[in-house]
């Protein structure tokens, strides 16, 4: 079963320099993007809405799932994601 452990999180291709991303497709097409960075509803170690570049650094996350953007998603959240559609 994928979790957020599982994801590889790349720059950002919008903010290449203070964002980054990740997406995961499930077997049912449905897709989730987690984004954390400047501008966007996370926090990092340099605050809310800054500029990060490591996944370490992030404690909540901005997600879009089915078309919906949920903010400030903890990891144990995006996992509740995870586990109610695989």
């Amino acid at each position: 079963m994928a979790q957020f452990k599982n994801l590889v999180f790349v720059s950002h291709p919008m903010n290449p320099e203070k964002a980054i991303m990740a997406k995961y497709m499930f077997d049912n097409g449905k897709v989730i993007s987690i984004v954390a960075g400047e501008g966007l509803y996370s926090n990092g170690k340099s605050g809310l809405r800054e500029a990060v570049d490591n996944p370490l650094d992030v404690s909540s996350f901005e997600v879009m799932f089915d078309g919906e953007v949920e903010g400030f998603c903890t990891r144990e959240r995006i996992n509740e994601i995870f586990k109610a559609n695989q």
